[in-house]
């Protein structure tokens, strides 16, 4: 169960990816203006008030058995994960792949060297700690990799070219 959810909240957030990179905005035209936030109720909303008070753009979605919430906090894209009984998952952000560990960079540059790295995420999940994400590709191969803060790589999913 516990791969799956990873599993399904990864493909949703490089998916995403695709769709979030068309132009579209987010906060208010004028960046001076206030505005109350309103956020949409959604199971897991109280621990996501209590950890994210000030967050602005929030945004939800029901994925199967994952609430997925989209917003901004301190200037930061991120999304948060909770499950169909509202418990925190996992918090995500995308990040650039210089903003991996160097151990990460390193590892990547030696076993995937003819692989061009696309998209990275920082995954915080309850269960497993933080870890990387990154989307490697080649003429002939795409990956999703799995990277561990000391830079010890795992396939996790083949992907389709």
């Amino acid at each position: 169960m516990k791969h799956t959810i990873i599993a399904a909240i990864l493909s949703i957030t490089f998916y995403g990816t695709t769709l979030a990179n068309t132009g579209a905005t987010n906060g208010p035209a004028n960046p001076h203006a206030t505005s109350v936030p309103t956020i949409p109720h959604f199971k897991g909303m109280e621990h996501f008030l209590e950890k994210f008070p000030t967050a602005a753009d929030v945004n939800c979605r029901l994925r199967g058995q994952v609430t997925e919430v989209n917003f901004i906090w301190n200037g930061i894209k991120l999304q948060a994960f909770y499950d169909a009984a509202g418990d925190p998952v996992a918090i995500s952000r995308f990040i650039t792949v210089d903003n991996l560990p160097v151990s990460a960079q390193m590892s990547l540059k030696k076993d995937y060297a003819g692989y061009v790295a696309t998209e990275a995420a920082e995954f915080d999940g309850a269960e497993d700690g933080l870890c990387y994400y990154v989307t490697v590709v080649s003429p002939k191969n795409s990956y999703l990799l799995h990277v561990s803060t000391s830079g010890t790589i795992s396939v996790f999913k083949k992907m389709k070219q």
